[in-house]
């Protein structure tokens, strides 16, 4: 049960280095578990990536073959033969790695990408233990059982800096760096299955989401104009601007977030769930401000000072249940995972834009509405049964 906490860890922060927008890691059973990664372009890479036991380890080469060559230690590896000592130390002494280009033009073995380690303070130490007691020497760095370099040993290390050399791309570098950085699986995963779902199939899923969140918002538009007359249209210009405006800050933060490396939002299912349940949200702003506003005129007051005054109690109410809505989905957005993720990041950005288009463009109509006094029949407000209201 720990080992398979580990994995499920470990597993998860590989995917969120990778940049994967809205990932679902979970267990599936004892001894399963299910990874979907929705946009991955090379299933391989990621599979490579995600699957990698990363078990490193630094051990010296014997001395009757430390002339040896790394392919052909690792030949020897291959047929069962030991041409190396006891495993010193292991990559869980790694505080860091980064993959990139050689500090010189070329490394030892020609090749023009390596990763550098860095030690926490135990492992700095031990290596430099290790280092100064065996000068001229070779220290192999094993892989996953994959001599990757066995340099030999000029003087001690105590800077706390190591180098795996012999990457063959810069790609290969950060994948390296990648695994490392997570830290080492607790146990070999065994891939049992592996299912790629065609665009054909995801675009029709996103199509009929989408449909719906429009069904969804021409119904609600339906409503409010029926109900409340002008101030329903109103709801349904203020409905436009706020659905604009939530997919233009969509955009950007995914392009923003991309950039930074970290996983954006992506117009995924959990996503529009989150659109969907946000139109409610701004139809509903816009009827408490209205029933107060309707308040207001029965009380006797005139449209001018119902439309001020209805807008500003109506606006308080509203605004707590917005930020309590954003809270719980910040809280969300923090502890959970994949694509709870996403849906807690649409419905944080959707109730911020809810309350600027309340503040910019709802109250501007209204004030504009009550200062020329285009509205004089309360019928066009939704109310039956009273006389014109006047203007102040």
């Amino acid at each position: 049960e720990r080992t398979m906490k580990q994995a499920l860890f470990i597993m998860r922060n590989r995917v969120d280095k990778l940049g994967v927008s809205e990932p679902s890691i979970e267990r599936h059973g004892k001894k399963n578990i299910i990874v979907q990664l929705p946009g991955i372009k090379d299933p391989k890479k990621a599979l490579d990536i995600i699957g990698q036991t990363a078990l490193l380890e630094f051990a010296i080469v014997k001395d009757e073959h430390n002339s040896k060559s790394v392919a052909e230690l690792n030949k020897m590896l291959e047929k069962g033969e030991k041409p190396l000592g006891k495993a010193l130390m292991r990559g869980d002494a790694i505080s860091n790695a980064s993959g990139g280009f050689a500090q010189s033009q070329q490394n030892s073995l020609g090749n023009q990408y390596e990763v550098t380690m860095n030690f926490t303070s135990k492992g700095a130490q031990a290596f430099g233990d290790i280092t100064s007691k065996n000068v001229n020497k070779s220290l192999a760095i094993i892989l996953d059982n994959k001599i990757m370099t066995a340099p030999n040993i000029q003087t001690a290390i105590t800077d706390g800096n190591a180098v795996i050399e012999g990457m063959e791309s810069l790609e290969e570098a950060k994948r390296v760096a990648l695994v490392l950085q997570t830290g080492q699986l607790p146990f070999e995963l065994e891939v049992s299955q592996q299912q790629q779902v065609g665009p054909t199939l995801g675009q029709d899923s996103l199509d009929a989401a989408l449909m719906a969140a429009i069904i969804g918002f021409a119904l609600v538009a339906l409503y409010m104009i029926g109900y409340y007359r002008v101030l329903g249209l109103i709801a349904w210009l203020s409905l436009g601007a706020f659905a604009s405006l939530l997919f233009g800050a969509m955009v950007l933060l995914d392009i923003l977030l991309g950039a930074a490396g970290v996983a954006g939002i992506s117009l995924s299912l959990p996503s529009i769930a989150g659109v969907i349940l946000l139109i409610g949200i701004a139809a509903d702003s816009s009827i408490i401000i209205f029933e107060r506003i309707k308040e207001e005129v029965r009380s006797g007051k005139s449209l001018r000072s119902a439309f001020d005054a209805g807008f500003s109690h109506g606006f308080r109410t509203f605004l707590d249940a917005d930020l309590v809505t954003f809270l719980t989905a910040a809280v969300l957005f923090y502890f959970g995972i994949g694509l709870v993720k996403g849906f807690a990041l649409t419905l944080m950005v959707g109730i911020f834009i809810d309350i600027f288009v309340s503040l910019v463009f709802k109250r501007s109509i209204l004030k504009l509405i009550a200062v020329n006094n285009w509205i004089k029949n309360p019928a066009l407000i939704g109310l039956k049964g009273l006389k014109g209201a006047g203007s102040e």
